[in-house]
């Protein structure tokens, strides 16, 4: 788990795989051991508030991309929705009194960048890549790299890459928002977006400091 600086606040950077069953066990463990005054979840308000009233199940797929997600990450354990990394979050914090917060963008907000960011080609490219998909089997040797091939795969157009830029910085924002009214803050972040929020917070804060 990756530590952070930010000011007087130490961000521990915790990677997580969506929907593997297995990383519960890993966010109960990362809290016990940081002991955060809050946790950060990389999710929007509207998931966070949806966790909170979830009763426990399974829900199934919302649509192609999800259908071949979970059919590829199998292979590596057991699969649920909503994610467990999450929703495990969402209830040990409550039992131990931590706040949590949302680090993504609410829906209002995600629909505006997503229009001003994915253009029409962008979505033709992806109608068509559904037909793909189906057919679509990863050959990666574990879980982590199995979601950073699906990541490339259905973020391949520009418009795509550039969405998913503009939720690493919005998140990075975020976390440096929350760093300042907590000294320890736990983020748990989609492991294919971690990499590109943390840049985005080590290059912000090299250059506060020469300023």
């Amino acid at each position: 788990m990756e530590v952070v600086a930010l000011g007087t606040s130490r961000v521990h950077m915790m990677p997580v795989i969506r929907g593997l069953v297995s990383e519960a066990a890993t966010v109960r463990a990362a809290i016990s051991q940081v002991s955060p005054e809050a946790v950060g979840l990389s999710i929007s308000r509207e998931e966070l508030e949806a966790l909170r009233l979830f009763e426990g199940g399974n829900v199934p797929p919302d649509n192609v991309e999800e259908e071949v997600y979970v059919r590829g990450l199998s292979r590596f354990g057991d699969v649920r929705k909503p994610p467990p990394c999450f929703e495990e979050a969402v209830r040990v914090a409550a039992e131990r009194s931590i706040p949590v917060h949302p680090l993504d963008m609410d829906e209002e907000q995600y629909s505006s960048v997503f229009v001003a960011s994915v253009s029409t080609v962008d979505i033709l490219l992806s109608n068509v890549r559904q037909n793909r998909l189906r057919k679509w089997e990863s050959k990666a040797p574990a879980a982590a790299d199995f979601v950073l091939e699906w990541d490339a795969l259905v973020n391949s157009s520009k418009g795509y890459r550039a969405l998913q830029g503009e939720r690493e910085t919005f998140i990075a924002r975020r976390i440096r928002e929350l760093a300042g009214k907590y000294r320890s803050l736990l983020a748990v972040l989609e492991l294919e977006r971690t990499k590109g929020v943390v840049a985005r917070l080590r290059t912000e804060e090299r250059a506060q400091r020469s300023t």
